[in-house]
């Protein structure tokens, strides 16, 4: 028996090819999926709204044809032929038309990388220092999507004469990082390497490492200018002070070594601890040309070496404290507040020690106690005087704190922020 034409049918809707099409493709994906029910009721109902592709005749006729009819018909389809379709037209797209994330492809995406962009969706608009003042005190809160080329630190820097304040995940967007790619990779130490450093111009880094050896680098050709040697251990940790004139490493053989970095000769040994150097710190407060240096030890103390900037000479005798309430304490991590003013240690008795540096000589001024387990590791802000630590118990328990000075040696200390924790 002959099929009935489309046009006796009045129950039929008509539909463009493609979407009679899409509704197929997406029948078919539904086949390998979970989603068996909704199946079912989308092939019932695209068969009783005639929704579906149909045949043509000879005359030019129109027919209407069961889900099971197209499947037998375009076996060529595959069940992922709707989804290969999908992959194939973000690479395409991003060859004519480059989104704002190179490979990182999404159906959801808006602006330049919604797969609906066109050139002038991706039209840049240009920087003003007020309209980019205005993200951090007006409206909009964030970067609109069509302002394509990241501000330059000139904009950044006008900006934040405006408002007095600059947030860095607008200053550096994300999309500096799109171009992210290795730079060089050497092998240049024996054995492993724990500890890095750059420089205070970002030209050199420097690299400490079991093989007890301290290597100096170019940042931008990989090419080896010097290495120094002295220590008999393991390299523990490293620091430049801030003149960039000096590089101080501590070792598990107890010991400090700091090397002029103009000449590479050695400057200082300092013998403060009887216990592995565990952090260094140069110290940013300036006083004349007297500055401090700190080094915490696993022998539980804190030293503290006054330098000269002019002769670069260390006094040896080091402001040291010992911090052993019980045997077996060892001081982890330290860390200064952006002025120098406050020192802060992390230790494994589960204490936060702060020293203060507005007296003649540094003084210890606070121990809290805001930790079930040890401290290691801690961080005062860039701005402001709150820092946040590490517990390094089973929950990774992060705390941030604020620093507040009354009458030039009392401290307050308050709780800003504390994660509940997570099981790793």
């Amino acid at each position: 028996m002959a099929e009935p034409p489309a046009s006796s049918n009045s129950g039929g809707v008509s539909l463009p090819l493609i979407e009679s099409e899409l509704y197929f493709l997406i029948a078919r994906f539904l086949t390998t999926g979970p989603c068996r029910r909704a199946l079912k009721v989308l092939v019932q109902e695209l068969e009783q709204h005639q929704l579906l592709p149909k045949r043509l005749d000879w005359q030019g006729n129109e027919h209407y044809r069961s889900y099971e009819e197209l499947v037998l018909s375009n076996k060529h389809v595959a069940p992922d032929h709707l989804l290969q379709i999908c992959k194939r037209i973000g690479p395409i797209l991003d060859k004519e038309i480059p989104p704002s994330i190179s490979r990182v492809n999404s159906l959801l995406g808006a602006g330049r990388q919604s797969l609906l962009r066109t050139a002038k969706d991706c039209r840049s608009t240009v920087w003003k220092g007020s309209a980019f003042a205005a993200l951090h005190r007006g409206r909009p809160p964030e970067i609109p999507v069509n302002y394509g080329t990241p501000p330059n630190l000139v904009e950044v820097h006008r900006a934040k004469q405006l408002t007095g304040y600059a947030k860095f995940s607008t200053s550096f967007p994300g999309s500096m990082y799109q171009h992210i790619k290795m730079h060089r990779r050497i092998l240049g130490h024996l054995s492993s390497v724990y500890c890095v450093a750059f420089d205070r111009t970002g030209h050199r880094i420097f690299t400490g490492s079991d093989d007890c050896l301290v290597k100096i680098w170019s940042t931008h050709n990989g090419r080896l200018f010097a290495t120094l040697r002295g220590h008999s251990a393991e390299i523990s940790d490293m620091a430049v002070n801030y003149e960039n004139t000096m590089i101080a490493a501590g070792s598990c053989d107890k010991m400090i070594r700091v090397w002029c970095l103009r000449t590479c000769a050695p400057v200082a040994v300092l013998h403060g601890h009887t216990g592995s150097i565990t952090s260094l710190q140069f110290s940013p407060m300036v006083k004349g040309s007297m500055r401090y240096m700190v080094s915490t030890g696993a022998d539980g103390t804190v030293c503290f070496w006054q330098w000269d900037t002019d002769s670069m000479k260390f006094n040896n005798r080091p402001v040291k404290f010992t911090e052993k309430p019980r045997p077996g304490v060892q001081m982890l991590c330290s860390s200064f507040s952006v002025g120098g003013m406050f020192l802060a240690t992390g230790s494994t008795d589960h204490v936060i020690r702060m020293y203060f540096f507005g007296s003649e000589t540094p003084e210890k001024i606070a121990e809290l106690e805001s930790h079930a387990d040890k401290v290691d590791s801690i961080q005062f802000s860039n701005s402001g005087d709150r820092y946040v630590e590490r517990c390094s118990n089973v929950k990774k328990q992060y705390i941030i704190l604020e620093l507040r000075m009354y009458y030039g040696s009392h401290l307050e200390v308050s709780k800003i922020w504390t994660n509940p924790g997570e099981h790793s």
